[in-house]
């Protein structure tokens, strides 16, 4: 009986004051995923993968990977920019979509990227409310801040072997990006004094030593000549950190040098 006078209840209000019957909004959205201090992560590494969920049920109501260009350097690393600047440029990557809504939805949005350099993988996440009919696709959509470096060690591969010889130095050659695929090189906005790249030496869990490795001149090259004075087998970690940002990046590889 209650349920007979709720409805009709219902009834008469949308008769009476006009209330429409319930129903959808095709609503429009746009991502955009932007490294930090830098550009958009776009096809150039991969993209960035982009999961849109129900933040009451855990459930994935959209998902995809950005693709296009890493935007206008000079838009983008403008020394100053006006509040609510618009960053994204056409062709700039983002990934869009669009819901079939009726009601606010309680979000989560995270986005993982590089998807080219799965060695560098960042996932970063922002809680939103998603309403019907507003509009999402106008100037920045919503952007995602990615911190961190994709870090790529060349030099030495990994369980590369060598007859040990502690007068025979072992290069170590890292290639530091931001995540937007964007090279650390003079005359650059990521000039490479800004950053602090090193190797930290392993043997077993021991650490035996931690080395800066120079800018090469080749852009986002990073390298040393490293003497080890004791065969063994080492795990070398090279990392990379910005005083500024406090975001970093790193790269693992192994060396055997036999006795």
């Amino acid at each position: 009986m209650r349920a007979f006078i709720f409805y009709v209840f219902l009834f008469t209000a949308a008769v009476f004051y006009g209330i429409p019957a319930a129903h959808a909004i095709d609503t429009d959205f746009v991502v955009t995923v932007k490294a930090r201090d830098a550009k958009f992560i776009g096809t150039a590494v991969g993209g960035a993968h982009v999961i849109i969920r129900d933040r009451r049920t855990g459930d994935i109501i959209a998902n995809g990977t950005t693709a296009g260009s890493t935007g206008d350097t000079k838009l983008l690393m403008a020394e100053t920019q006006p509040r609510d600047a618009a960053l994204v440029t056409d062709g700039s990557a983002r990934f869009s979509f669009s819901l079939n809504m009726f009601e606010p939805i309680p979000a989560t949005i995270s986005a993982t990227a590089p998807l080219g350099q799965q060695q560098s993988l960042v996932t970063v996440s922002e809680d939103i409310l998603l309403l019907p009919g507003k509009d999402y696709t106008s100037g920045n959509g919503i952007m995602l801040d990615m911190p961190g470096f994709a870090v790529d060690v060349v030099s030495p591969l990994p369980n590369q072997k060598f007859k040990h010889n502690p007068d025979v130095p072992v290069t170590i050659e890292a290639n530091i990006m931001k995540l937007c695929g964007c090279h650390i090189a003079k005359d650059s906005p990521w000039p490479p004094e800004r950053y602090d790249v090193e190797a930290l030496v392993y043997r077993d869990t021991m650490l035996i030593t931690s080395v800066k490795l120079p800018y090469s001149g080749e852009p986002g090259i990073y390298a040393l000549n490293l003497n080890i004075p004791v065969h063994g087998t080492y795990r070398l970690m090279v990392t990379a950190f910005d005083k500024q940002t406090k975001e970093a990046g790193m790269d693992t590889t192994t060396i055997v040098l036999e006795e």
